[in-house]
């Protein structure tokens, strides 16, 4: 068991960070490349959303949200070459997770459902996929004032 530790992101204030929950991306995140190191931070006054924080600049973080809760019948297909940086897997180790862009004051949101991030939780890997069914969009409105 490793050694937590706190870093300081200027949204989420001073968050402690279990080594043991970090999730390597090899290719980072569409943008945001060199940034490889990731935590995901459960902060119970913004459920359902999470935040997928680097550990590699702290103050870079992203709210994210199971897409299941944005589109009740996502599921799309995504093949083992195309999840080619987390390893091998079984269905069930996996998690998926939506970034979404959260408009002022929480009145919109949109989620990015062409490009989920997947998360191997038994090898501690990630990766985000673009998909090529049309059927999803990189910004799928859920929240609207």
């Amino acid at each position: 068991m490793s050694k937590t530790f706190t870093v300081t992101n200027s949204q989420l204030g001073n968050l402690t960070i279990d080594p043991d929950k970090i999730t390597t991306f090899p290719e980072g995140l569409i943008g945001f490349e060199d940034l490889i190191q990731f935590a995901i931070i459960n902060l119970p006054e913004y459920e359902p959303f999470q935040w997928l924080l680097s550990i590699d600049d702290p103050d870079i973080s992203f709210p994210i949200i199971s897409p299941i809760l944005v589109l009740e019948d996502y599921e799309p297909k995504i093949s083992k070459a195309e999840a080619y940086n987390i390893g091998e897997f079984e269905d069930r180790d996996l998690l998926m997770y939506a970034i979404v862009t959260i408009r002022p004051e929480f009145k919109r949101a949109s989620a990015n459902l062409k490009g989920p991030i997947i998360i191997n939780q038994k090898k501690r890997l990630g990766q985000q996929i673009v998909l090529a069914d049309e059927r999803y969009l990189t910004s799928h409105d859920f929240i609207r004032d």
